[in-house]
């Protein structure tokens, strides 16, 4: 069952199909995965789970004969490890996937921290009673309306300057609001999607 993409799933070879062109789908901009978990593949080989970068999806993907892998490997898509990706539900994640998903996420926003950084910079209200910083976990009103008035006008430079200045992990909170974004797709609004797939 897990070796095998569920129908409708979509699929996408790294580097385009067969004669080379480009493949359309949700994974086409993704460029790396990161790997979470190994486990045997029915009936012979391996199956990888894994969270795509830059999208940040949730994916699994064949080993090719010949590589091997372990939780915590960064792998390039055009490398040849790994076959095509396919969408996994975080449900079906392994217990040891799911242990270091956040700490694999809180790795890809510092591989790629720009997005990330422009929310801390640009969080404005969503609605007459709350701001965006209160969709991060413990953060409510009064806390949000502290961060508006030390970012003021001129923003923060880096994540780091972020964490700093608001005595807290920036990327540490957002790792956690992608992984509850993660398991609860329905999720509104959803930052992974207005921040990291938008651009992705």
């Amino acid at each position: 069952m897990r070796g095998n993409p569920l129908p409708g799933t979509e699929i996408m070879q790294p580097n385009g199909n067969s004669n080379g062109d480009p493949v359309a789908g949700p994974f086409a901009s993704e460029t790396h995965i990161r790997v979470l978990d190994v486990m045997g593949r029915r009936p012979s080989g391996w199956e990888i789970h894994a969270i795509s970068e830059p999208g940040l999806h949730i994916v699994r993907a064949r080993l090719n004969d010949g590589f091997t892998s372990e939780s915590g490997d960064y792998i390039a898509l055009d490398s040849g490890k790994a076959g095509p990706l396919s969408s996994l539900r975080f449900q079906d994640l392994t217990t040891e996937g799911n242990s270091v998903l956040q700490e694999s996420v809180v790795e890809s926003i510092k591989v790629n921290p720009d997005p990330h950084l422009e929310f801390y910079n640009r969080a404005n209200n969503i609605s007459l009673k709350a701001h965006a910083f209160q969709l991060l976990p413990g953060v409510g009103s009064s806390t949000a309306r502290s961060w508006v008035e030390i970012r003021g006008s001129n923003g923060w430079i880096d994540l780091k300057d972020v964490s700093q200045k608001l005595e807290i992990d920036a990327v540490d909170l957002l790792a956690e609001r992608y992984v509850s974004e993660m398991g609860n797709p329905g999720e509104v609004p959803c930052l992974l999607d207005l921040l990291v797939r938008v651009s992705a």
